[in-house]
């Protein structure tokens, strides 16, 4: 059963910027992030947070996003290695959080991941 809900213009706006820029149908998008907010309970090491690209997942208490992890792991580090050598800051448990919701979330990151990729070899 669908449901309808209003929003503001501005969020409405925002939410079109983003769907186009990710090449997702608006109502897909908003529904993946309001899962992905609610679902967000089940990880308490965990919160959004808003960056100059938009709302992130990020670890508790550092500035270190979900992404960042991802994109290590992406490289071939194992979580051992960049809770110790790469990101310091994270404890072994952090960075495995941090991949769990990764794995659970996948596409979102991949968005931003190659997003970022895009914009260095732009620079």
């Amino acid at each position: 059963m669908e449901r309808t809900i209003t929003v503001s213009e501005q969020v409405y706006a925002a939410l079109q910027r983003h769907a186009e820029r990710s090449r997702q149908a608006l109502d897909t998008l908003a529904e993946n992030w309001l899962r992905q907010h609610l679902d967000l309970e089940r990880y308490p090491e965990l919160e959004w947070r808003q960056g100059p690209g938009g709302w992130r997942v990020g670890i508790r208490d550092t500035a270190i996003d979900i992404y960042t992890v991802a994109g290590y792991s992406h490289a071939g580090y194992s979580p051992q290695e960049i809770a110790s050598d790469l990101l310091p800051l994270l404890s072994l448990e952090q960075v495995r959080v941090a991949l769990r919701y990764y794995a659970e979330y996948p596409d979102e990151i991949e968005q931003i991941l190659a997003d970022s990729k895009a914009n260095t070899s732009k620079a």
